[in-house]
């Protein structure tokens, strides 16, 4: 069976010959792994993890297959635009470094002081004309065998970049007239962005996906009213148009988010990503009986503890024992629960957790 076969049974809910597994990682993290692999292109180390899946932006969400950028001359976006979703926003980062490794990190929130739409207005906003999609398919074709994802969208979490979020969430309680034409500008920009995408290549592309934070680590970050009002319509629209092409939507959110499952599945969401176990409320078992023959699962395996703190022997235990619980009647996919494997995460144990998805995950 092929990796996009078992991705295409596992997201119709049927059992497949194993479960199957996902990967990003730092750029720092994908070259380490690379080292320890003894392989020089990211193709090869998904082989030699045996990963199902292939993001569009790439392992590391900046250097993957996407559509050229060929707009106009732009403070961060260039011809050699590979994925990097901050740069479509003008945004930019910088190197941080900490005592595990090196990190990227956003520079500045350049719509924060502004305080009426004629100044948000003003802000040089995307065109999705600007990308080239015309040779889009014959550039993924290399990664057929596996899961395509197109990734990058986002109607909340994204807005916060620009605006910062605690201003954002300020918007969203007493001046909700700016709050809207922020997330109307990434809504409708990620639509026809996406729209595009999957005119050009949608046959190859299993998966679209939104990256929202929504959740804490005990609860949610707005209200499940502010969620109706602002999130979910915004969801459903982007549900409607992948839907549309035959392709599965996954929802990103860290963090404890279990009073919105059901409306997340009500929404269109195919594919909740990822389970974070350590989150208050977000018990495994209880979530796979629960939600499970409506949404596939993925995540579930602790990065707060196990990943980075645990011996390959703990590590391997606990894919074993999520795979027993998630991955039972199938409908799960097998990865991280914080979906980036970032530096202080020992590169033995994450070769330990794809050896232990290959030894635990056969049905």
């Amino acid at each position: 069976m092929t990796s996009r076969e078992r991705m295409r049974m596992t997201l119709d809910h049927r059992v497949p010959d194993r479960v199957p597994c996902h990967m990003n990682a730092t750029t720092w993290i994908k070259n380490e792994l690379k080292t320890a692999c003894r392989v020089s292109d990211d193709g090869k180390l998904l082989d030699c993890l045996h990963v199902d899946t292939w993001d569009m932006r790439g392992i590391d969400i900046r250097n993957g297959t996407m559509p050229r950028y060929a707009g106009p001359d732009h403070p961060v976006l260039d011809a050699d635009w590979r994925g990097n979703i901050l740069h479509v926003w003008a945004l930019k980062e910088k190197v941080v470094e900490t005592p595990f490794g090196n990190l990227y990190e956003q520079e500045d929130y350049p719509l924060r002081g502004a305080s009426s739409v004629e100044e948000l207005k003003s802000y040089p906003w995307p065109d999705p004309d600007w990308f080239d999609c015309s040779d889009l398919k014959n550039r993924l074709t290399p990664w057929a065998d596996r899961s395509i994802i197109a990734s990058g969208g986002s109607v909340w979490q994204h807005p916060s970049y620009v605006r910062g979020l605690d201003v954002l969430m300020i918007d969203m309680a007493v001046d909700p007239e700016l709050a809207v034409y922020v997330f109307d500008r990434f809504t409708e920009f990620y639509l026809a962005f996406f729209e595009r995408i999957l005119q050009a290549a949608g046959e190859l592309i299993d998966c679209c996906a939104l990256a929202d934070d929504l959740g804490t680590q005990t609860g949610l970050m707005i209200s499940p009213d502010m969620f109706d009002e602002f999130v979910s319509p915004r969801i459903r629209r982007f549900a409607d148009l992948v839907h549309s092409h035959g392709s599965k939507l996954i929802f990103h959110s860290d963090g404890n988010i279990r009073s919105i499952i059901p409306r997340l599945i009500d929404a269109g969401v195919d594919v909740l990503d990822p389970l974070q176990p350590e989150a208050e409320g977000m018990d495994l078992a209880g979530i796979k009986k629960e939600f499970g023959s409506d949404v596939v699962l993925r995540g579930g395996i602790s990065t707060q503890q196990t990943l980075t703190q645990g011996s390959e022997k703990d590590v391997a235990e606990e894919v074993k024992r999520v795979i027993e619980v998630l991955g039972k009647d199938g409908g799960y996919i097998c990865s991280p629960g914080h979906p980036v494997l970032q530096a202080d995460i020992p590169v033995r144990n994450i070769l330990a957790m794809y050896r232990a998805i290959q030894e635990y995950g056969a049905y």
